[in-house]
């Protein structure tokens, strides 16, 4: 019965989320560490987002022990509960494996041999999930297509040309930050799983670096999962991430662009999971930005440094001159930051995608 429950509630997270994981072995043995079988049938419940009066009908909890429960959840970062827009109403959600559990799992930044295990079975279920995309290439990369977007590049704040009139303050990193009242600061959740595992990042030393704005970093403070910081502090924190060369990446509400912010992730591509899903063959590098990256031929030194670091491999050295892959650059402008002889430069195009499939990996 209680293999039952875990098996339901993995479903039910899946079915919570946009990416679909299977129900495997890996999966099931990181809701057996992060909850007790009583709570996995608790979270049985949530085919939806639900309200209180909802939760406490399904359940049939007493008052207090549906405040306890929900407590407990919230805390442990398996339920996201947030007053609706609308009507104020607490409103709570199942939190899907990824983007969430995951997540939470790992921005504590805590350690010991809890956290070693879950960093080990996340990484057996990545394996998993590349495994069978690999083995089912040819039917599952034409799905991939309709899935959306999960991030936004907010390119380099010096990169971006701010006298153009029609830069709009979301891609202005700065700007950004500056329409937010609250905002917090967590553990970088990959680089910690990548510590976990003895895989230290090769691009940066900072490790709480990932923002986070309005009610879902009340949510992250409220539950000590991140703490408040100024408008100042996110600002110096995103100066060190664009002088150490990382990709400033943001999660907005359900994916739409047109919706606030809810966090900005300062990204590298060795640890980075979005990135890692993409080189490793397990998911496309999907993501919309507004710029691409454009190079003065003439000023080039063809030193090299830009296909280096360019997360995407979009630069090509070709006879000491660099090449850009417009198909592949996601704008981000960390060639150009990095750039000695100031050779390329940002272009905005207005919002466009970049979806670029996973590679087929041969054993």
């Amino acid at each position: 019965m209680n293999q039952q429950a875990y098996q339901e509630a993995a479903s039910r997270m899946i079915a919570a989320g946009t990416i679909p994981f299977p129900v495997s072995e890996a999966l099931i043995g990181i809701l057996q560490t992060i909850m007790t079988p009583e709570q996995a049938r608790f979270a049985r419940l949530f085919d939806r987002p639900l309200n209180r009066d909802e939760i406490r009908e399904k359940s049939g909890l007493d008052e207090a022990a549906l405040d306890e429960t929900l407590e407990t959840l919230m805390d442990n970062g398996i339920v996201f509960g947030v007053p609706s827009k609308s009507t104020g109403i607490m409103v709570y959600r199942l939190l899907p494996p990824l983007p969430g559990i995951f997540e939470s799992t790992m921005m504590r930044g805590e350690s010991g041999k809890r956290q070693q295990k879950l960093a080990h079975l996340f990484e057996q279920l990545f394996e998993e999930i590349s495994s069978l995309v690999q083995d089912n290439y040819d039917a599952v990369v034409p799905a991939f297509k309709d899935m959306p977007p999960m991030t936004r590049i907010v390119p380099v704040e010096k990169q971006i040309d701010h006298d153009f009139d029609t830069v709009m303050p979301c891609e202005d990193v700065k700007k950004l930050v500056d329409r937010f009242e609250t905002m917090a600061v967590a553990h970088c959740y990959c680089r910690h799983q990548k510590d976990l595992l003895g895989k230290p990042c090769r691009v940066t030393d900072e490790r709480k670096n990932c923002l986070l704005f309005g009610k879902s970093a009340e949510f992250y403070i409220n539950h000590k999962f991140a703490e408040a910081i100024t408008g100042e502090q996110a600002k110096k924190i995103l100066d060190k991430a664009e002088q150490d060369g990382l990709v400033h990446k943001a999660f907005h509400e359900k994916y739409d662009t047109g919706r606030d912010e809810m966090a900005i992730c300062n990204c590298c591509p060795c640890c980075c999971e979005t990135f890692q899903s993409y080189y490793n063959g397990r998911a496309p590098a999907v993501t919309y930005t507004a710029y691409i990256a454009r190079l003065d031929p003439d000023t080039c030194s063809g030193c090299g440094d830009c296909a280096d670091i360019c997360p995407m491999k979009a630069i090509e050295m070709n006879d000491d001159m660099a090449e850009i892959d417009d198909a592949r650059c996601i704008g981000c402008g960390v060639c150009a930051y990095h750039c000695p002889t100031g050779a390329l430069a940002l272009e905005r195009t207005g919002q466009r995608t970049v979806f670029e499939p996973p590679p087929k990996i041969s054993c």
